[in-house]
């Protein structure tokens, strides 16, 4: 066989391999990369990567747990959703003026994202603006930041980029059944 009859049959016989593989298909509205069945969400993943270059979170470091503010929100997030949520413990909290993010885990709930804001001199969860559950098959940064952003319209930008959403606690999970509990942490 003539090479280049050869280096044809090579590229078509992986373009046809690569097409039985690869597709993208619709899903909720978006696209996703299937690869084998598995769906990957690329314009998340990207998305997420280029927020990761571009922001700048020195001024929204955590805030310590032993806080004043840390307690009135766990306080309130206590008292948001009884029984169930008596159990809230602080995961992580930033804060950027008026608005808060706290990211909480519970004896019996899925770990949560809530956004908070001061009103009238009292901190109060935002009913609307709570993300608790599994993104998959979405990249859970990027989602749950459009949720929130769509939720919360007025939500500092600042805040919201520099929430740490951790995919072990939102994403898939093993075999890609669901959240893990808060109490896994990303391994190295």
């Amino acid at each position: 066989m003539k090479r280049h009859v050869a280096a044809i049959l090579v590229l078509l016989t992986t373009a046809v391999v690569i097409d039985s593989h690869v597709d993208w298909e619709s899903l909720d509205g978006r696209r996703v990369l299937t690869v084998s069945g598995q769906p990957f969400d690329v314009e998340g993943w990207a998305a997420e990567q280029a927020l990761l270059w571009r922001r700048d979170c020195s001024a929204l470091k955590p805030l310590p747990m032993d806080k004043p503010t840390v307690n009135t929100w766990l306080q309130v997030i206590q008292q948001h959703s009884l029984p169930d949520s008596e159990s809230a413990r602080g995961l992580q909290m930033r804060q950027l003026g008026d608005w808060g993010v706290a990211e909480v885990a519970f004896e019996k709930l899925k770990p949560a994202l809530v956004v908070l804001r001061l009103q009238e001199g009292q901190w109060r969860v935002q009913d609307q603006a709570v993300w608790s559950g599994s993104t998959a098959p979405w990249n859970s940064a990027h989602f749950v930041r459009r949720y929130l952003r769509q939720q919360a319209p007025q939500l500092p930008q600042a805040l919201l980029q520099c929430i740490d959403i951790d995919p072990q606690r939102y994403g898939p999970g093993p075999g890609g059944l669901g959240p893990v509990p808060a109490s896994v942490t990303r391994q190295p």
